[in-house]
């Protein structure tokens, strides 16, 4: 990542690079699934059939034709290149699995370090997403630590890629999540650069330091900026990112977004994350607010749950006080407009909260609904007549009925609003999480389907991450 000339007409030419294309010299090139480092395979030559060439045939997987070389004595399992690239770079690039067990079970150097970046197969294996044979080089002795000609190590190589799953596994190898590399860039550095929501929120929720700066006093903010990811920069603010921090050069991060073109995702992220766009915090002015906004998603919380109560009674008593036909116009109105009043209140709450079916609101709309119903059935349905005893005597199965029903139905609803719906256990350490990895590794179902990355838990059949409760929930209703 090097530092952008900010004054250059093109915000494209001053992003920092990466590979491919980090500096002059870089990893390994992967442009598609035949080429590979080198533009072109090497051709055979006039003594190398396709047999004996020990690079091809570990590229391909084809482990009888190289342990048929070493019987021959025609090779070794340490033999490398003028450039020091070994067979189990090839392989480890290409994914051959098997090949690398076979090679590595043969002597081959699992920390073999070759090719124009001085990698090793590991890191080969990162730059294409192999994370079960990074995995497998890992449980040989591979070591995450080595860093390449550029100093970047596997975990800021995997980072460069974005897949979720490969972080996961290195960041169980007990690698520092803020270890940097030559230009003192983080791995969040990176994420933010590249625009990757879910490495950002990884690496925050790993406790990577969000006001971290690299040796030009960029933060991981200010490279969100470069690349305009509008999710990457919003979790940044909410993790407590300086939104005023200052650069070498003296570059704020409203400065950063100016001259990167970016000032409009900037200002929707401040926006979305409680802020207006001079970056200082909006707050609700009104007596006790100081108090009442002590926990602002408490707030928010009760308010959307509560107000519904408040809007269903001024209907009613618009409806029950006019007649009919100037009633209904003027009660659906005022609903109208007391619901845009709380959705002007959106705007100040947790970013999670911007839209009404991420708020108790609709919980909000049956609750009051259901307990004006019961409030009017024991204050006027009942005592309807001179005397209730006559009323209920006129109408014993009615009142019953209606009154066992209800008292079911606020039952059910009580318990469903605050049972536990069945969360997946959360693991107690690294220790257990690793040990889930490990064994879905070896199974190989590590993935999406059998894997919360949010919640660090093995998915059980049926289960499914709530993201309003941030938890997986066993069975859930699909």
């Amino acid at each position: 990542m090097s530092q952008p000339d900010f004054n250059s007409s093109s915000a494209a030419e001053n992003a920092p690079s990466t590979p491919n294309g980090k500096t002059t010299i870089v990893a390994p090139i992967v442009s598609d699934g035949e080429h590979v480092e080198l533009s072109e395979m090497m051709p055979f030559g006039p003594d190398m059939s396709p047999d004996k060439d020990i690079m091809q045939l570990a590229r391909l997987g084809d482990i009888h034709g190289i342990e048929k070389l070493f019987q021959s004595g025609t090779f070794d399992p340490t033999y490398c290149d003028a450039e020091g690239i070994s067979p189990l770079h090839w392989a480890a690039i290409n994914n051959q699995y098997a090949m690398c067990q076979f090679l590595l079970k043969s002597g081959a150097d699992v920390n073999k370090k070759g090719g124009e970046s001085v990698a090793t197969p590991a890191m080969w294996a990162a730059q294409r997403c192999h994370y079960y044979t990074v995995n497998l080089l890992l449980q040989h002795g591979a070591d995450p630590l080595i860093t390449d000609i550029q100093g970047y190590n596997i975990l800021h190589l995997a980072t460069f890629e974005g897949n979720i799953y490969l972080l996961v596994l290195l960041l169980h190898q007990n690698i520092e999540v803020d270890i940097t590399d030559l230009q003192g860039h983080t791995c969040l550095m990176w994420a933010a650069y590249k625009g990757f929501p879910s490495c950002v929120d990884l690496f925050l929720r790993w406790g990577a330091n969000v006001h971290a700066s690299d040796e030009s006093g960029f933060t991981a903010l200010h490279w969100a900026l470069v690349k305009g990811s509008l999710f990457c920069i919003q979790k940044l603010i909410e993790y407590g990112a300086d939104r005023f921090v200052k650069t070498s050069t003296g570059k704020t991060p409203a400065i950063t977004a100016e001259e990167m073109k970016t000032v409009s995702t900037w200002h929707k992220a401040l926006k979305e994350s409680g802020y207006n766009e001079n970056g200082n915090a909006k707050n609700l002015q009104f007596p006790l607010s100081n108090m009442l906004l002590n926990d602002k998603r408490v707030f928010m919380n009760r308010f959307f749950f509560l107000f519904p109560f408040f809007i269903i009674w001024t209907m009613i008593m618009i409806l029950s006080h006019m007649v009919v036909f100037a009633g209904i116009p003027l009660a659906l109105c005022a609903g109208f407009c007391l619901q845009w009043f709380a959705q002007q209140l959106m705007d100040y709450a947790p970013s999670d909260m911007k839209h009404m079916h991420k708020t108790p609101w609709l919980a909000g709309v049956f609750s009051g609904s259901f307990f004006w119903i019961g409030l009017n059935w024991i204050a006027t349905i009942l005592p309807d007549t001179k005397a209730f005893v006559a009323t209920f005597s006129t109408h014993v199965f009615t009142n019953l009925t209606f009154g066992v029903l209800y008292s079911f139905c606020a039952y059910f609803y009580t318990c469903t609003m605050s049972y536990d719906p069945g969360y997946v256990p959360k693991l107690s350490g690294l220790t257990q999480q690793k040990a889930v990895i490990d064994e879905l590794l070896s199974s190989w179902k590590f993935d999406e389907n059998n894997f919360c990355v949010p919640c660090m838990v093995r998915r059980p059949l049926r289960s499914k991450h709530c993201k309003q409760c941030r938890r997986c929930v066993a069975k859930h209703d699909q």
